[in-house]
């Protein structure tokens, strides 16, 4: 004999629509308790590409393992669902990742930014890898000796991809005019540029002469942004700040060498291990090399 209050009157005190109790029963059979929170209902295990049952635990162990990545630990839950996909061929949504990471209370909390510059630029189409690059400077400090030294990069904007990069204790035109020749043997278009365009601030070392006459040797359309409007080269002040943050905060280096170094290492690791929402979750060398790719690759970008 039963005993206890009518189904139909439990749920309707709990405001529950008879469909939902009758799924969720069925879902989990007769002897498992029922959770009323619907979506933010997690199941116990996920499938992998074999469609084998993988538990939340040991997903859990696995989103700890791409977390304790130098770049990892740096990872929104999107992120993490494209490395759980592809390098654990989990079958796995973002929404599930989220409810994990909150569980595990890993998720990094949301900041505000604040637009600084509402300037709308005119658009343009940038659909393949040498057609747009940003270069910019940027100050390290030399803690031992006191010395500030200078990081000037080229950023490549359809694939992201650190091409070069050069650290001085000068930011003269020697540096700037340095950092582009490296970049174009790196990239393999020394002396045959073919519709480049260099988008730089108006730093000194970028207005010199010596640097805007190797750009008319080189066939490179230099372009110079306005001043004080920074997002003019967002890719390049982004890429910036990461390497700050990820890499340079916290950081006492007592030499330059050991500056250097720690440097070429992050930029090594920028390139071939930390993924980008933007070039669908693919590390950059991943992207410029992939010939065969489903991402749609028409980037429209500010200028």
């Amino acid at each position: 004999m039963s005993c206890g209050a009518p189904v139909k009157s439990i749920l309707r005190i709990l405001g529950l629509n008879k469909s939902t109790y009758y799924r969720k029963k069925k879902i989990q059979g007769p002897n498992k308790q029922i959770i009323f929170k619907d979506r933010s209902y997690i199941p116990g295990f996920s499938y992998n590409n074999k469609n084998q049952k993988v538990n939340d635990i040991l997903i859990q162990k696995y989103i700890s393992e791409v977390r304790s990545d130098e770049f990892g630990k740096y990872y929104g839950y999107k992120k993490i669902t494209s490395v759980l996909n592809r390098k654990y061929s989990l079958i796995i949504n973002k929404k599930k990742v989220y409810r994990l990471m909150n569980t595990m209370g890993i998720l990094h909390e949301r900041t505000e930014r604040v637009r600084k510059y509402k300037r709308i630029c005119k658009n343009h189409k940038v659909s393949n890898s040498n057609q747009l690059w940003e270069m910019d400077t940027k100050y390290v400090f030399i803690a031992g000796t006191r010395e500030v030294a200078y990081l000037t990069s080229i950023i490549d904007v359809f694939d992201r991809s650190i091409i070069a990069y050069d650290l001085s204790l000068s930011a003269n035109a020697s540096a700037a005019e340095r950092v582009t020749i490296t970049a174009l043997y790196n990239r393999k278009i020394k002396g045959h540029v073919n519709g480049l365009t260099l988008r730089t601030d108006n730093g000194s070392q970028f207005i010199a002469h010596k640097f805007e006459k190797l750009c008319l040797k080189e066939n490179i359309m230099h372009e110079r942004i306005p001043v004080h409007s920074p997002n003019y080269n967002a890719h390049i002040e982004s890429y910036h700040r990461y390497l700050q943050d990820e890499c340079l905060t916290g950081k006492m280096f007592l030499t330059f060498d050991e500056a250097e170094d720690t440097i070429e290492r992050y930029v090594n690791g920028y390139n071939t291990k930390r993924v980008h929402s933007s070039i669908d979750y693919r590390t950059p060398n991943e992207f410029y090399n992939l010939k065969n790719c489903n991402f749609k690759n028409n980037l429209v970008i500010s200028v």
